[in-house]
């Protein structure tokens, strides 16, 4: 029998339950590729499969979900095996169902919301989906599930593609509405259905979320506004990380009253998704037996085109005009690693008057400090000075990120450079986690969407921020490829570059001309030597900087006030030369020793 035939048949078809988390739960580790288990571990994946029919699953989904071209090349050389992976995932499944049920082939989304990395093309999509579909059919499912779709133009492709490659197969679409029941990109459940609506697709509905609750919510909205036959398979509910592994609620009782439910509302494809067991689709399968669905009432609404919600970007810093005038002196400084910010102002304040802003470091070296938002805050009240917070992409995921940047804004902390941060093995935690989520690059981008009122997938967040962005620019590379990198990162949103620290002006002049022509101000560092040995180092072991051979000549064998002298002799010969090149210079002395500054600026 074919499924269209069987479905048509039946008041009610029950799916089977999460896969992913059932793997997990078997010891697979989490970053391993689940789907490539089709191949290397057969016998576990059927092995679920069979307890899934065992509990009374009318349908078994295939084990891949993430088996594209895009997220399998991420994954060691498994980029070339897209249609093995999912022939060998049908036909796992075709053995274990025989007659006792029929095998939907499992598609995911190609793209995911934040990946700043992968800039797909929607033809690139197309060939992407269009081959991972071609593989399932080739492996004979019964039925397509697109799942978990974020994108509503993905998932409408993903529907249009399996219907030119077969014009019967039934096909179910399933979108996801976890941000306050709305997808990620900010759509709501009534216009997922009426978009659905228009599409050669046999059912359409909702799964994964946030729980029963919410699936069952968004489920109704979109029965209200379509004929099309629904879906639902909620997670079991909110994961959660304890002692080093992540769960689920285990609520099989819960999830079945919630099975009823959702059949009562004219659901008639009822399955679970993250966090369901073989015994949530056991109890729901009894739970549903003989009865029918509820009928549905439905009203014809119109989804009319959002209006743009990206305010217009308004700057309130000061730092604008100080780098107008020409000649702002900047002192960069790194906040104490301890709670002493008391005696830490003492050691700044007499040498304020010499300086127009403050930068704050972000843990630089990857050691440990006061995080540059308190600190910020801290000196901008003592010293009522403009201040500039570092913030690296190192130590926060994209949540933290956010909520930093917000808090940062609603201290009045305008001005921000955006930095990836040096990574943990080279500092005092060796063995700690970078998290990196975020490029540089993405965090100009998140904090230029947050001074247009809304996230980085462009949902509205309310009140602006006032971000004033900077970011650095290498002056190792002797081809333009540094030069690209900042002029793209300009192009989302920086305002202004801080230079690595220069030593030798004359030797950047094609550089910083380079620099000057994506006409954004432009700060350069100058990082004071204080001894022969210091020189030597940042000469021979930092990455992109370069000291003149004269510079090293003037400094060798000298230490202790006899190298601070000679370094301030330099530092004002610098000084000199970049005045009225630069819009600004930030002075970085080591060791956070502020005397220098008031020596080589007197």
């Amino acid at each position: 029998m074919k499924f269209g035939d069987f479905f048509a048949d039946q008041n009610c078809i029950v799916f089977d339950g999460a896969l992913g988390t059932q793997l997990y739960a078997r010891g697979i580790p989490k970053g391993h590729c689940y789907d490539e288990l089709n191949i290397s571990m057969p016998e576990v994946v059927m092995g679920i499969h069979q307890e899934y029919i065992d509990a009374g699953a009318q349908v078994i989904t295939t084990n891949t979900f993430g088996a594209n071209a895009s997220i399998l090349e991420e994954y060691y050389d498994l980029g070339g095996k897209v249609k093995e992976i999912n022939y060998f995932g049908a036909r796992l499944a075709k053995r274990i169902a025989k007659k006792r049920s029929f095998v939907a082939g499992s598609i995911g989304p190609v793209t995911r919301p934040l990946d700043r990395e992968k800039k797909l093309k929607d033809e690139d999509i197309s060939m992407i989906l269009k081959e991972q579909i071609e593989a399932l059919l080739e492996g004979g499912v019964d039925l397509l599930l697109l799942e978990t779709f974020a994108s509503l133009d993905e998932l409408q492709a993903g529907i249009r593609i399996a219907r030119e490659i077969d014009k019967e197969i039934v096909i179910i679409a399933e979108a996801s509405f976890p941000n306050n029941g709305l997808t990620l990109f900010g759509k709501n459940p009534y216009e997922a259905a009426l978009r659905l609506d228009v599409q050669e697709v046999d059912v359409s509905g909702s799964n994964c979320g946030t729980g029963p609750q919410s699936v069952y919510e968004a489920i109704r909205k979109m029965g209200s506004v379509t004929d099309k036959e629904l879906c639902a398979m909620p997670n079991a509910g909110l994961a959660q990380f304890t002692q080093g592994k992540f769960s689920y609620p285990y609520n099989p009782e819960y999830f079945a009253r919630y099975g009823k439910k959702l059949l009562a509302s004219g659901v008639r494809v009822i399955g679970g998704c993250c966090g369901t067991t073989p015994q949530h689709i056991k109890l729901l399968t009894k739970n549903l037996e003989g009865l029918t669905p509820g009928r549905r009432k439905t009203k014809k609404i119109e989804i009319t085109q959002q209006r743009q919600v990206r305010k217009r970007e308004e700057i309130t810093s000061h730092l604008p005009s100080l780098f107008d005038r020409g000649d702002a002196i900047a002192l960069e400084i790194d906040p104490p690693r301890d709670t002493d910010f008391e005696g830490f102002i003492k050691k700044i304040e007499p040498y304020a008057e010499y300086i127009d802003v403050i930068h704050v470091s972000d843990s630089p070296m990857a050691k440990p400090r006061m995080s540059p938002i308190s600190a910020g805050k801290l000196l901008k009240d003592a010293l009522e000075k403009e201040i500039v917070i570092h913030y690296t992409c190192r130590d926060r995921n994209i949540l933290g990120i956010q909520s930093d940047l917000i808090g940062a804004s609603a201290l009045g902390l305008e001005n921000v450079l955006a930095l990836g941060g040096d990574p943990p093995s080279i500092g005092d935690y060796p063995f700690a986690t970078g998290v990196y989520d975020l490029t540089a690059d993405g965090l100009v981008e998140m904090m230029s969407a947050l001074n247009q009122g809304v996230d980085l997938l462009g949902n509205p967040v309310g009140q602006q921020t006032h971000f004033f962005i900077g970011i650095g620019a290498g002056m190792g590379q002797k081809d333009t490829s540094e030069i690209e990198i900042v002029k793209r990162k300009i192009q989302h949103g920086a305002h202004f570059i801080v230079t690595q620290p220069i030593f030798d002006l004359e030797g950047k002049r094609d550089h910083f001309e380079a620099l000057k022509k994506l006409r954004s101000p432009i700060v350069v560092s100058i990082f004071p030597l204080v001894s022969s040995q210091n020189a030597e180092y940042v000469h021979f072991e930092v990455p992109g900087i370069t000291i003149p051979h004269r510079y090293l000549k003037r400094m060798e064998g000298k230490k202790g006030k006899e190298g601070e002298k000679e370094w301030i002799s330099i530092a004002r010969e610098l000084l000199k030369e970049l005045r009225g090149f630069a819009n600004g210079i930030l002075l970085i002395p080591p060791f956070n020793r502020f005397h220098l500054v008031e020596e080589i600026l007197s």
